[in-house]
C-alpha cells in the first residue's frame, strides 16, 4: 500500500503526535506508520535497523477448529506469531483461551442426547490442550477461537470481546461451520459477519479487520452443495469488502482459500481432508501475513514457507489391553500426545474381515454384541486420513454384556417431513431409549442416534428430507451401557402407500438358488418377498426380512427351485402394497418372468440383505468387497455391525446383484 493512500486514512488530529507522523510519514518512505485516534501509535522505520515501537500491537485471532487447532498441533496462529518476531513488529496475542483443543476423555459409553433435552448452563469451550512439542515456550497463544464456533454464534460475542480486550486488529476465520452444518447459507453466513462486524466497531470504532474467505474441503457426499455454497460466500464478501471498510476502521480480504491446498479433488494442506497438517498451517499463516504487509503496512516480507517442515510424531500404541465387561468388551490402550485418534480393528475369532472403528480417545466398549461372542482387535495411531503407524498385536477378549435385549414391535410410518417410530417396553431398569437413523441415500451420511426419555414408547422425528430413504432402528439402555438394536421397517419421508412391484423375474442359478429382479417405485423404502410350495396346497407366506433394492437371492431351495413360486410387495414403514406378479421357478439356467432393465425399470438403491427359505449356513455376500465371506451377517445398513449366522437366518446374495 502507498504511503500517500496510508496517511490518507490518518485521523487529523489525535493524541497530538499523529498530525507530526502522518506528515512524516508521506515525507520520508523510510517510515510505515500505523496510528489510530484511541491508541498510541505504532510504527516501524523499514531502512533503519531494528524497528521502533511506541507499543506492540494488539491482535486477536477469532475463529473455529481451523485456528484454534488439535493437542499437538504447532498451530497456524503460531506460525504467525514467529513471522511477527522475524518481521521485528512487537504483537500481544489477546483473548480469552490460550489452549488446543484436548482429546475428548476417555469414559464408558454415554446414552445419546435427549430429542428435547432441558435447558442447560453452556458448559464453555475446551481449550485445554497442549501444542507441538517443540513450540517456543515463549509463544503468546492468547485467541478467541474454539472447534465448532459459527458467524452466527460470534456475531453476538465479539463486541463483549472487543470490550474486554480492546485489540487493535480482528483476524478472522470464521463461516465454515455455518455452511458446512447447515446453520445458514451463504447470503445469511455473510449477514452474520456483517452483524460481527458492527459489533466489533460498536466497542470499538477504530478496530481494524483482516477477513479470511472460507476454504474448500474434499468431497463428501453428504454435503455435496457445500463447494458452490462456498464459492458464493467468498463472492459476497470479496465484493462487500470495499463497501464495508472506512478510513478509520479498515477490513482487508484475506484469501485464505487460494492460498490453502485443499479442495474437492483432494487436501494436502489438511490431515482429514479440511483442518491443517503442517504444511497448511504455514499456508494460512502466510495468506495472512500477506494481507497484513500489502493491505496495513504491518511488516515488509511475507511469511516464507520453509522447503523442510516438521514431522509429527507417531507410534504404536502401547499397553493395549481387552478385558471382559459389563458392554461387552472393554479394550484400553496408553494416549499418545498429539495423535490425532487411533484405529480400532476387530473381528470374531474364526472370520477373516475386520471392522474398523475410529477414535479420538484411548478407549473402547463393544456394542451391538451377544453373551460368549470373543473378538480379536488390534490398534494403531492416526494423524489423519494419510498418515497412520504400524497396527499392534492381536489380542482377544470374550464378550459378557449386562445390557438390555433389543425392543420388540417397532413400528415405523414416514410422515410429510419425517418419521414416526414406537416400540414395546424392554422390561425394567431402563434409563433411556435410542431411535437410530440412517440416511442410505446419500454417501458418507452418519447414523444419527437420538436419546428418548425411559417413560416414552414412541417418537417423531422432523426436519427430513422428502424422498429420501431412511433405516430405522431403537435401542434400549440401562445403568451399563446400550443393547443390542431392535430393527424396524425403512420409511421413505413424505410418501405413502408405495405401489405394487411389477415384472417380477426369477434366473435359477442351479438347482436350489434363484436370483429375483423386479421394477420398484422411488416411494417403497423397502421390498419383501413371498413364497410357497405349489405341491402341497400351502399359502404365499412373507418372509420377515426386506431388502432395499429390487435383486434378491435365494439358496437352499430343497428339494428343488422349481417346487416354489415367489412374488415381491413394496413397504414404506408399516404400509405395504399388493403383490407383484407371482412367478414359479424355472428350470435350471432358464429365466421366467420380467422383463427387467429397461430406463422405465426403477432399479432402487444399491444395498440388499436376502433371505432363506431352507436350512441356514455360515455365510454372507459382502458388498463392498464382493465376495463371500463366512460366519457374519449384515444386520443394520450402514453401521458395520454384523452378527453371526447362527443366531438369524443366513442373508445371501450373488456379486451379480451389486455390480
Amino acid at each position: 500500500m502507498s504511503l500517500k493512500r496510508r496517511s490518507s486514512r490518518l485521523p487529523f488530529v489525535t493524541r497530538g503526535i499523529t498530525f507530526f507522523l502522518a506528515a512524516f510519514g508521506a515525507l520520508n518512505p523510510a517510515v510505515a506508520c500505523s496510528v489510530s485516534a484511541s491508541s498510541t501509535p505504532t510504527f516501524l522505520l523499514r531502512n533503519a535497523g531494528a524497528p521502533v515501537r511506541a507499543r506492540a500491537i494488539r491482535v486477536m485471532v477469532v475463529g473455529d477448529s481451523i485456528t484454534q487447532g488439535h493437542e499437538g498441533d504447532w498451530t497456524w496462529r503460531y506460525r504467525l506469531w514467529q513471522w511477527f518476531n522475524d518481521q521485528g513488529v512487537e504483537v500481544d496475542f489477546v483473548g480469552p483461551w490460550k489452549g488446543t483443543r484436548p482429546p475428548d476423555p476417555a469414559t464408558s459409553p454415554v446414552p445419546p442426547p435427549l430429542q428435547d433435552p432441558p435447558a442447560s448452563d453452556d458448559p464453555g469451550q475446551i481449550t485445554t490442550g497442549g501444542y507441538a512439542v517443540g513450540v517456543d515456550p515463549n509463544f503468546d497463544s492468547d485467541h478467541f477461537a474454539a472447534w465448532g464456533r459459527q458467524s452466527a454464534q460470534d456475531k453476538d460475542l465479539i463486541r463483549g470481546m472487543v470490550t474486554t480486550y480492546s485489540p487493535d486488529y480482528l483476524l478472522v476465520l470464521l463461516g465454515f461451520n455455518d455452511l458446512g452444518w447447515g446453520i445458514s447459507d451463504a447470503e445469511g453466513t455473510f449477514e452474520s459477519m456483517e452483524i460481527f462486524i458492527s459489533e466489533a466497531r460498536a466497542a470499538k470504532p477504530d478496530i481494524k479487520f483482516a477477513l479470511g474467505n472460507i476454504p474448500q474441503r474434499s468431497f463428501i457426499g453428504e454435503h455435496s452443495d457445500l463447494p458452490s455454497k462456498t464459492d458464493v460466500y467468498n463472492q459476497i464478501q470479496a465484493a462487500a469488502i470495499p463497501r464495508l471498510s472506512t478510513p478509520s476502521s479498515q477490513i482487508e480480504l484475506v484469501q485464505m482459500r487460494e492460498n490453502y491446498d485443499c479442495d474437492v479433488g483432494g487436501c494436502p494442506a489438511g490431515y482429514d481432508g479440511l483442518h491443517p497438517n503442517v504444511l497448511g498451517e504455514y499456508q494460512i499463516a502466510q495468506a495472512f501475513s500477506r494481507t497484513l504487509v500489502n493491505g496495513f503496512g504491518i511488516g515488509t516480507n511475507e511469511l516464507v514457507i520453509p522447503a523442510s517442515l516438521p514431522v509429527r510424531p507417531i507410534s504404536v500404541p502401547t499397553n493395549f489391553q481387552a478385558v471382559s465387561s459389563v458392554t461387552g468388551v472393554t479394550v484400553t490402550w496408553d494416549a499418545v500426545y498429539g495423535a490425532m485418534g487411533y484405529e480400532l480393528q476387530n473381528r470374531l475369532v474364526g472370520v477373516d474381515t475386520w471392522n474398523t472403528w475410529s477414535t479420538t480417545f484411548n478407549r473402547y466398549d463393544t456394542s451391538w454384541v451377544l453373551d460368549g461372542w470373543e473378538y480379536e482387535f488390534r490398534i494403531r495411531m492416526s494423524n489423519g486420513d494419510a498418515v497412520k503407524s504400524d497396527w499392534s498385536d492381536i489380542i482377544s477378549a470374550v464378550c459378557h454384556p449386562q445390557t438390555p435385549p433389543a425392543p420388540t414391535d417397532i413400528l415405523t410410518g414416514a410422515t410429510a417431513t419425517g418419521v414416526d417410530i414406537s416400540w414395546a417396553p424392554c422390561g425394567h431398569d431402563i434409563t433411556e431409549y435410542a431411535v437410530i437413523l440412517y440416511n442410505r441415500d446419500t454417501v458418507g451420511s452418519y447414523v444419527e442416534t437420538i436419546g428418548i426419555e425411559p417413560t416414552s414408547l414412541s417418537a417423531h422425528v422432523d426436519s427430513l428430507t422428502p424422498g429420501i430413504h431412511y433405516d430405522i432402528a431403537v435401542q434400549a439402555w440401562n445403568q451399563y451401557g446400550g443393547g443390542f438394536p431392535g430393527v424396524g421397517k425403512s420409511v421413505t419421508v413424505g410418501a405413502g402407500a408405495p405401489p405394487a412391484p411389477t415384472n417380477l423375474q426369477i434366473t435359477s442359478i442351479d438347482g436350489t438358488t434363484i436370483e429375483m429382479a423386479w421394477c420398484g417405485s422411488p416411494e417403497a423404502a423397502g421390498y419383501r418377498t413371498w413364497h410357497r410350495n405349489i405341491n402341497d396346497g400351502s399359502v404365499l407366506v412373507g418372509d420377515d426380512f426386506s431388502t432395499a433394492e429390487t435383486k434378491y437371492g435365494v439358496a437352499f431351495l430343497f428339494p428343488g427351485v422349481w417346487n416354489y413360486e415367489f412374488c415381491v410387495s413394496a413397504i414404506n414403514g408399516e404400509l405395504e402394497s399388493g403383490l407383484s406378479n407371482c412367478v414359479v421357478c424355472p428350470q435350471p439356467g432358464e429365466v421366467a418372468g420380467g422383463p427387467v432393465g429397461g430406463a422405465d425399470c426403477y432399479s432402487g438403491v444399491n444395498w440388499s440383505a436376502t433371505v432363506v427359505v431352507g436350512n441356514p449356513t455360515l455365510a454372507t455376500f459382502v458388498p463392498e468387497q464382493n465376495v463371500m465371506r463366512p460366519g457374519l451377517i449384515p444386520a443394520f445398513p450402514g453401521t458395520g455391525a454384523t452378527f453371526p449366522a447362527t443366531q438369524f437366518p443366513l442373508h445371501l446374495s450373488s456379486p451379480s446383484a451389486h455390480g
